[in-house]
């Protein structure tokens, strides 16, 4: 089967497509035929060669956790797919690859109203801000929330939740993504480099503060808005100069926490796409090619527009 990966660390181009043997369903796997996948940050990561192992990693390197497609095979221990089922779910790594092997546990039917193409920007990023809010967070007389980074893949999905939860949410953007997070419902957007500036919240503080932006949480990140009693999570990490201020805080290092939430997830966040409740943005969709890869690594790489960039056979030449 085609899929594409790298044989050493390094820029965009280190791509090439590979050619391994297509796989079989293992106990408790289902074989799907991948219509698109969605690019991660952690992909770029991956290629460059800045994550940790605990073993030295095998090379060809086939990176890719999200991908929507069509069951071609089941396992037998698995009844609730059938062949022909169009299906969306995450792997550790994979996906960029005609064939993917997903644990039936992270694998869901396709709701009937979404593409395949937006299907493939759901399972990761939607998983962990399920995890964050459902997780993480304990949600007893919880009200308000503050997002930062609401324009990321993660945040924009945690700030859709939340409104489906009845919450107010407040939420950071940068001036360019001010009317993208305004649209996905928040109550109030603060453009990011104002946080630190000025009271924006009439009935500050929050209950929640979420840290969703790529970045080390730091007190100048709207701490102050906070209650003292109020819960903050960060998706990555905290700065050496965060300290605590109150005892009564529930502070959580999203990286030091691990819900596995997969299925329960992936149900619920099915749901909302069934109801209208919450959009996937596509910030741009690629041919399923090496060149089109080899596009969406470089795009990773930059600033990018907010949305998910999707690999997709569905690609059409106008988009």
């Amino acid at each position: 089967m085609k899929s594409f990966g790298f044989n050493k660390y390094g820029g965009p181009n280190v791509f090439e497509e590979v050619t391994l043997p297509q796989p079989t369903p293992t106990k408790g796997r289902v074989i799907v035929k991948t219509q698109a996948f969605a690019m991660n940050p952690y992909d770029s990561k991956l290629r460059q060669g800045t994550i940790t192992f605990k073993t030295t990693p095998q090379f060809p390197q086939i990176p890719g956790s999200d991908v929507a497609g069509t069951v071609v095979a089941i396992a037998p221990d698995v009844t609730e797919f059938k062949i022909g089922d169009s299906v969306m779910g995450r792997v550790v790594h994979g996906a960029y690859s005609e064939f993917v092997s997903v644990p039936h546990l992270k694998l869901i039917p396709k709701p009937k109203q979404i593409s395949f193409t937006e299907a493939a920007g759901v399972p990761s990023a939607g998983v962990t801000a399920y995890d964050v809010l459902k997780g993480a967070v304990q949600l007893e007389n919880v009200t308000s929330i503050l997002v930062l980074g609401a324009s990321g893949a993660v945040g924009s999905i945690v700030v859709q939740i939340a409104k489906a939860m009845g919450l107010f949410v407040a939420a950071t953007a940068s001036e360019r993504n001010i009317d993208f997070v305004t649209q996905l419902g928040t109550d109030l957007v603060i453009s990011s480099d104002q946080l630190s500036k000025r009271n924006f919240l009439d009935h500050a503080p929050v209950d929640v503060l979420i840290n969703a932006t790529p970045t080390k949480f730091t007190p100048s990140n709207g701490y102050r808005l906070l209650k003292s009693d109020g819960q903050l999570v960060s998706l990555n990490g905290f700065s050496t100069s965060f300290k605590v201020q109150r005892e009564t805080q529930t502070v959580t290092d999203f990286n030091d926490a691990s819900y596995h939430q997969n299925k329960k997830a992936l149900v619920y966040l099915a749901e909302l796409l069934t109801h209208n409740q919450l959009h996937i943005p596509v910030a741009k969709v690629l041919p399923f090619s090496l060149a089109g890869v080899v596009q969406g690594q470089a795009l990773l790489d930059s600033h990018h527009k907010p949305g998910k960039i999707v690999i997709s056979k569905d690609f059409k030449k106008t988009n």
